[in-house]
Order: structure tokens, then C-alpha cells, then sequence
């Protein structure tokens, strides 16, 4: 066994309900510094039938990654992958399903954290910048990709005018903010 091969993923941080954007990265390197990335993200493919030695060593690495993704799991989080645990580029797609939800709600919420962003006390400029970074990160990450209608500065424009206007109405109207953040899409017209 080679040093690389007895390095786990207990040095990547688990990936929790709030860490997401953070893990992924961290996650992806590790996948690919154990050559298991491509493998992971579905492009290298398990080899035809009539390779039975390429087949074996695919699955051996199928075995690894889909291991290294599960160990990389909080335990809360194991829960969304148990019926996939088998097949790492299904676990790769369910955690990214789950934890990326292009919906205006999830966008709402993001986008009030990055304006929500603040220097704390100890903290240095660059550490700041950091994290406003992450955040900027987490929005992109959010946008819709539908290739049928790609997202566009006036469909953001539009969901930029309607989150304000929602943040903008007072406690009295909070049930009535929360039922429209469940909405498909925000539009003012709707």
C-alpha cells in the first residue's frame, strides 16, 4: 500500500447542510489527486463487455471513489446517499441535487447572505474577501442551466427587483413572503 492509497478523505472537511460549496471543492481535488475524478464526474466510462480486465480495474476504482465520497459524508448526510452508496457518479449527482437547488428561494437566501457579509472582529481583509468570494461563488452556482432558456442579467434584473421587494416588506408580512419564495419562479408580474 502506497502512502497515497492509505491517505483518506478524513483530511477533506465532512461535508455537512452548510458546506456544500466549500466541500465540493475540496472534495473534487482530492478525488482527482487519487485519480478517481474523471471517473466520479462521468467521463470515463466503465469499459464495453468484452474488456473484462478493464471492467475489473473500473470497478476497483468505482469501489474507492464511491468510498472516499461516503467517508467524506457527515452522517446526517449519509442518509441522501444510502440507496446510491454503490455508484459514485450517483452520489456525486444526488448530493449536488440536494445541496443545489436552483429554485428563488435558495437564491433569495444567498444572495441576502452576500449582502448580509460583514468584517468580523480578528478577522483579516483577505479572509473578508474570502468569503465574499464563497458567497459570489455559492450565487453562480445557484443560477438555472437550462440550455432551452438560458438565465440572463434581465431574468436576474427581475428576481433582483423581486427579492427586494419582498426583504422590503415589514414582519407583518412574513407568512406572505414565505409562500411567495416557494413559487417555481419570481416575476413581478405574478
Amino acid at each position: 500500500m502506497t502512502s497515497d492509497d492509505s491517505k483518506s478523505s478524513t483530511s477533506i472537511t465532512k461535508l455537512t447542510s452548510s458546506n456544500y460549496s466549500t466541500w465540493k471543492g475540496e472534495m473534487k481535488a482530492s478525488l482527482r489527486t487519487r485519480g478517481l475524478w474523471l471517473l466520479v464526474n462521468g467521463t470515463e466510462k466503465r469499459p464495453a463487455d468484452s474488456d473484462a480486465e478493464g471492467q475489473a480495474k473500473w470497478d476497483i476504482k468505482a469501489d474507492k471513489a464511491a468510498g472516499e465520497l461516503y467517508l467524506a459524508c457527515s452522517v446526517e448526510q449519509r442518509v441522501h446517499i444510502e440507496a446510491v452508496q454503490d455508484d459514485p457518479v450517483k452520489i456525486w449527482s444526488t448530493l449536488s441535487s440536494i445541496h443545489i437547488q436552483e429554485c428563488p428561494a435558495t437564491r433569495f437566501n444567498t444572495w441576502d447572505d452576500f449582502f448580509s457579509s460583514r468584517h468580523q472582529s480578528g478577522d483579516s481583509l483577505s479572509t473578508l474577501i474570502a468569503r465574499i468570494e464563497e458567497s459570489m461563488s455559492k450565487i453562480q452556482e445557484l443560477r438555472p442551466k437550462s440550455s432551452e432558456k438560458p438565465y440572463t442579467l434581465a431574468d436576474l434584473d427581475n428576481e433582483l427587483v423581486c427579492m427586494t421587494m419582498i426583504k422590503s416588506l415589514g414582519d407583518e408580512y412574513s407568512n406572505f413572503a414565505s409562500s411567495l419564495l416557494l413559487l417555481k419562479s419570481l416575476d413581478k408580474e405574478e
